[in-house]
């Protein structure tokens, strides 16, 4: 059971992740099945008893993205979109520490936000590809 980051810390380290302790939050380098790094900042708010994983990303939402995103935040049962103060997406997923009571269950928590960064990221890519070939037709 976490009550405090301290707890978090350990099981981190069980984990064997790459980690530092920032703000009272810890921050983990998790490496997808690609070896693409995913930055992720887990944090324990006492007063709440609630742990956050998050993975905030460099990534700007379109209109039809925000659409996409707010109608994944109502299918999702973990993870949830949410925008930063400076309009980035971030996914975030909430539990209560006293679920989290070994190192399997942040595993999880981790998996699945980095699951919810993932099919953000794979968008953005798909996006991207398909406005270069916009710009290559326009261009010949």
């Amino acid at each position: 059971m976490v009550s405090d980051i301290s707890d978090v810390e350990v099981y981190v380290r069980v984990l064997g992740l790459p980690y530092s302790r920032a703000h009272g939050s810890i921050v983990v380098e998790y490496r997808d099945r690609r070896g693409e790094p995913i930055g992720i900042a887990i944090m324990y708010d006492r007063d709440t008893q609630v742990l956050r994983v998050a993975a905030p990303l460099d990534v700007e939402p379109t209109k039809e993205g925000l659409r996409i995103l707010l109608e994944e935040n109502f299918t999702s049962t973990t993870y949830k979109y949410a925008l930063d103060y400076e309009g980035f997406i971030t996914v975030v997923y909430d539990l209560p520490g006293e679920y989290v009571d070994d190192a399997r269950k942040l595993r999880e928590a981790i998996l699945y936000v980095v699951d919810g960064a993932r099919r953000v990221l794979e968008r953005t890519r798909i996006e991207e590809e398909t406005e270069s070939h916009e710009k290559e037709k326009e261009s010949s």
